[in-house]
């Protein structure tokens, strides 16, 4: 196995913080997880592996230049706080504007500014469960 230089790595670690939601594109291993499975780096280890909590309960991590994910604009914490008012079923999700009252009406700031800045990518995720 050849060992990424600490260039690469410090390059990953920036580009994947904590928190980094993605979307798994390609896993070669016979315990990957679903393709599109979402989940949340972790951290970025030594080796430069992605150490990751994927949304399906996987912890497998993803090694660059094998393994494929997309990074998605959405945050663990707005992923969080999205899904807190969904489940409490109070609004039709498409109705941006009531969505962003009871997100300012919890203080779910990062939810309201990620609904105004990135509209297209939270439709894309309430129909399809996943950002593009």
């Amino acid at each position: 196995m050849i060992f990424p230089d600490r260039e690469t790595v410090d390059s990953l670690r920036r580009e994947f913080p904590a928190g980094t939601r993605v979307i798994l594109e390609k896993m070669d291993d016979t315990h990957a997880p679903e393709i599109g499975t979402m989940g949340t780096v972790k951290a970025v280890d030594d080796a430069g592996n992605l150490i990751m909590e994927w949304d399906n309960g996987s912890s497998l991590n993803v090694v660059p230049g094998v393994d494929r994910v997309t990074k998605m604009i959405m945050t663990d914490t707005v992923y969080r706080q999205l899904m807190e008012i969904r489940n409490s079923g109070e609004t039709n999700m498409f109705d941006f504007p009531v969505v962003q009252r009871l997100a300012f009406e919890r203080e779910y700031y990062d939810l309201v500014m990620y609904i105004e800045d990135h509209r297209s990518e939270y439709a894309h995720f309430i129909i399809y469960g996943r950002e593009r």
